[in-house]
């Protein structure tokens, strides 16, 4: 119980000391603020608004000033005073010791300190702005004015680099002329800030016209001496090759016209100071230009080369017709022993009609010349086209010539190889003789005369009045594959021949062993010696061997391969 009223006391005691700590420490605060109230009562502004009043302001200035007068004295006469009530309360409350509202209070004092000291050093830059306006709209004035006198200067001395865009230019710096003026009677009235946004504007116009004399000058540079220089250059030039008796596919003066109508255009646009238009012109105008340049140049460089390649285009011409005129008379001479194809003839004669078209072409290319009625660029086309088609012609008879050639070497080939196949045909003949058989199978027979009438006809048509060496060419390798066939035929003919002779012969040993088997013995013979049958005849023997003497047959056919 003791010990709960010691701690009772001593919980008493720092209550009361923080309390009287506390106290303290309001007291102390409020000394600050005290001083800083001190401090912002030394800080009036009546002394720049004494200044300020003699400045005599008007207009915008004189109504800034106004505001700001307002707003300074409700800050004095009511947010300041409110302060230095709220002191004076919290003060009382300290005094009393009422310590935690008196803290309350002195925080809401140093916030409203803040704000009052905030607001006052706005209203006082304020002041200090208007005070400064004077000299700061003097020093920026001069300074435009000096600006304003040297551009007006470049525009009146340099007229000559602006054209049409003078007078716009002039106008403008009047308008700038009347600005600075009006700048001056602001400001003798006191209206500086009007005078400050007047001085702004006349920056940007100032501005923009150094920025237009940096565009105009290019521009007018090429309307006043590149493009009337090189129309001079374009015009004297056609004129020259005009006497030259030289032609156009295109109205020259009319194309001069039109370019010079553009420049006029041009100059209005840039009178009007529309660089987007006057720059798409004068593009127009750059490459209308480069394309009368191209055209004149066309016809020179034509000129020229016509007159170098008229003479090699005539030789190269006649040579053509000298060398289709030369085949001419081979295909006739060959014509009377040989059938060309229609490939063949049909390309001669289109090769003809070519020639003399190509001929006429020229003629008439060349008389124009001599009648100074030519367009030499079309000319030397003409002539890029004759050579074109004098090349092809050329290509076109040497694969004619050597078809030629090729035809004369097969119809050699032809008749070496009809002599080649009547001689395998006379040894397939013999081989079949020298078995000394009673008959041939009707097969074999019919293919051995279809070859040799094959043969026969090749003979025939090479003997003929007009050889056809397309026709016999493809009969020649049908009739090789026919008597390579038939080569096939009697070398298999002659194997059955002769195995079935070995086998019959070997079967006589078994000719008596049984009824069934003699039968089929027979049978064979039958097939050998009636009907010629010899492979049905080996397989009926060779079937009945087998059932007699197994691998029988085998043995007997390895003594016909071998």
């Amino acid at each position: 119980m003791f010990v709960i009223i010691i701690g009772i006391i001593l919980i008493v005691l720092f209550f009361l000391w923080y309390m009287w700590f506390l106290q303290k420490k309001n007291a102390s605060t409020l000394n600050k603020y005290k001083d800083r109230t001190d401090y912002l009562k030394e800080a009036r502004l009546e002394g720049k608004i004494e200044k300020l009043t003699k400045m005599k302001l008007s207009g915008a200035s004189d109504d800034r000033f106004n505001q700001l007068k307002v707003e300074y004295h409700k800050q004095e006469e009511e947010i300041f005073s409110d302060i230095l009530r709220q002191m004076r309360g919290a003060e009382y409350k300290n005094t009393e010791f009422k310590v935690f509202g008196a803290n309350q209070d002195l925080k809401k004092v140093n916030t409203s300190l803040d704000q009052f000291e905030k607001k006052i050093a706005e209203i006082s830059q304020g002041f200090d702005e208007l005070l400064k306006s004077n000299e700061l709209n003097a020093t920026h004035s001069e300074e435009l004015q000096k600006k304003y006198q040297t551009l007006r200067k470049q525009v009146l001395t340099q007229s000559f680099s602006y054209g049409p865009a003078t007078d716009k230019l002039e106008d403008e710096l009047s308008e700038i002329a009347n600005l600075l003026d009006n700048e001056k009677q602001l400001t003798s009235k006191g209206d500086h800030i009007e005078a400050s946004q007047i001085l702004d504007d006349i920056k940007i116009k100032l501005g923009l016209i150094t920025d237009q004399l940096k565009v105009i000058e290019p521009l007018f540079h090429d309307l006043n001496e590149v493009f009337p220089g090189q129309v001079d250059e374009i015009k004297f030039v056609f004129q020259k090759l005009d006497k030259q008796h030289f032609k156009f596919n295109d109205d020259i003066v009319a194309l001069i016209q039109e370019v010079q109508k553009e420049i006029e255009e041009s100059n209005e646009k840039l009178g009007e100071l529309n660089f987007d238009a006057v720059n798409t012109n004068n593009e127009d105008i750059k490459q209308r230009i480069d394309d009368l340049y191209e055209t004149l140049t066309l016809e020179i460089d034509g000129k020229r080369d016509v007159l170098k390649e008229q003479k090699p285009v005539l030789d190269y011409l006649n040579h053509a017709v000298f060398q289709h005129n030369r085949l001419d008379k081979r295909i006739q001479k060959l014509q009377e022993s040989y059938i060309l194809t229609d490939k063949t003839l049909d390309t001669f004669k289109n090769n003809f009609d070519t020639l003399n078209e190509v001929r006429r072409e020229y003629d008439s290319d060349v008389q124009s010349i001599a009648d100074k009625q030519v367009i030499f660029s079309q000319v030397r086309n003409d002539f890029k086209d004759i050579v074109k088609e004098l090349d092809e012609i050329e290509t076109n008879e040497k694969d004619i010539n050597d078809e030629l050639n090729q035809m004369l070497t097969s119809e050699q080939i032809a008749r070496n190889s009809v002599d080649e196949y009547a001689k395998r045909l006379e040894i397939q003949k013999k081989m079949i003789e020298q078995l000394r058989l009673n008959g041939l199978p009707d097969d074999y027979l019919d293919y051995f005369y279809m070859v040799y009438d094959e043969i026969n006809k090749l003979y025939d048509d090479l003997d003929a009045d007009q050889i056809n060496m397309e026709d016999i060419s493809k009969a020649v390798i049908i009739t090789q594959e026919d008597l390579n066939n038939l080569v096939e035929k009697t070398s298999k003919l002659k194997y059955n021949v002769q195995l079935a002779e070995k086998l019959l012969q070997y079967a006589n040993r078994y000719a008596t062993k049984n009824k069934e088997f003699s039968d089929e013995l027979a049978h064979a013979r039958s097939l050998f010696d009636d009907d010629y049958n010899y492979q049905e005849s080996v397989d009926v023997i060779s079937k009945a061997l087998e059932e007699v003497e197994s691998g029988s047959v085998d043995r007997i056919k390895e003594t016909i391969n071998s």
